[in-house]
């Protein structure tokens, strides 16, 4: 209940995330009462209320050049199995492990190459218990562990439709 009522009473659900411990939104939005639509409007209010509290002259125009690095950023981003999720301008933390990291967003296309990494590790995983290598069955035990995660999650959001959020558009201030 605290969730919800805090969601939509305007804190962004990233907010909420972090003040309830949950390193994935999906884990909040199991617990916050709204629709992905609430969601999107409440973030989209906040963002407005931060805007009018903030000086005009911290609002610049974007150059070409700083647009177009914006937009290489993204193009960064692209993995084999979907894209990363990780802030504009933050560096990759988990050096491109991208099965264990809470920032990999699938792409429901790839799940049978999921089926395929998933054989190769439980063959290199009986390998490591063949030759006693305790340290490398244990992770890849975790690997399995993200990877089925991952699969779950992902076919999870494929049956969820998506929210429409409009073209951005680039509006000069001032």
């Amino acid at each position: 209940m605290l969730a919800t009522d805090l969601v939509n009473n305007g804190l962004p659900i990233h907010i909420g995330a972090a003040l309830l411990g949950h390193l994935n939104l999906q884990t909040t939005r199991g617990y916050v009462a709204v629709f992905n639509e609430d969601v999107v409007r409440h973030y989209q209010e906040f963002l407005d209320r931060r805007r009018q509290s903030r000086s005009v002259d911290e609002y610049k125009p974007v150059t070409d050049s700083e647009w177009s690095e914006f937009e290489e950023h993204f193009d960064r981003r692209k993995v084999e199995l979907g894209g990363c999720t990780r802030p504009y301008g933050s560096p990759c933390q988990h050096e491109y492990s991208c099965l264990r990291c809470p920032m990999l967003a699938m792409h429901p296309k790839m799940l049978p190459r999921l089926d395929e990494i998933e054989e190769d590790l439980l063959a290199r995983r009986a390998r490591a218990e063949h030759e006693a290598w305790l340290g490398e069955v244990e992770g890849i035990d975790l690997t399995l562990t993200f990877l089925r995660q991952k699969r779950e999650e992902t076919k999870r959001l494929a049956r969820v439709a998506p929210v429409d959020l409009g073209l951005p558009t680039i509006t000069a201030y001032g």
